[in-house]
């Protein structure tokens, strides 16, 4: 009952969030998880997912995220918790992870901050990669996407991340 009620509550603040204006959603998402140190279980709990779990060898150096899918007109947000920094992108590019990732296990929440217009489809790709010259050298995950979140309103909705567009990463780095 009381798992009921929290996914009612989670899903009354998406619909909220995505009604109100978008400044107000981003700022709101995006800081709920900055400073909430429950958020990240709370979010597995709730969207009942477990997050990709990667890890990078050879540290830092050239490892980017690289959005190569984004709904036009939709905004997607990286959230890295440990460093407490936030990437948003409203078109495909790469975003240097060196500056934003600490050497161990680090978590980042993919979310969806501004939708266009349109709740029953979005979707974004973040391929991780490491790159020398802006060149890959290296693609994680087996070249399948580390954050994706596709939701085109054709089916059930069977977890709530589907609608919420909420995905999440763990990536330990050697």
């Amino acid at each position: 009952m009381k798992t009921k009620r929290i996914q009612n509550i989670f899903i009354i603040l998406i619909i909220i969030f995505s009604v109100n204006k978008t400044s107000y959603a981003i700022g709101k998402i995006v800081n709920y998880f900055l400073d909430d140190p429950n958020a990240w279980n709370d979010t597995k709990r709730i969207t009942r997912s477990e997050p990709t779990k990667v890890v990078a060898k050879d540290g830092l150096e050239g490892l980017v995220m690289k959005l190569t899918d984004i709904t036009p007109g939709d905004e997607v947000a990286l959230v890295f918790l440990e460093t407490k920094k936030v990437e948003k992108f409203t078109s495909e590019g790469l975003c240097d992870v060196d500056d934003k990732l600490l050497r161990g296990k680090n978590r980042i929440v993919s979310v969806i901050t501004r939708n266009h217009g349109n709740r029953k489809y979005f979707h974004y790709k973040f391929i991780l990669q490491k790159t020398k010259n802006r060149m890959p050298i290296d693609i994680y995950n087996n070249g399948d996407a580390v954050l994706e979140s596709r939701y085109d309103g054709t089916e059930p909705v069977e977890n709530m991340s589907d609608l919420s567009g909420i995905k999440l990463l763990e990536i330990e780095i050697r």
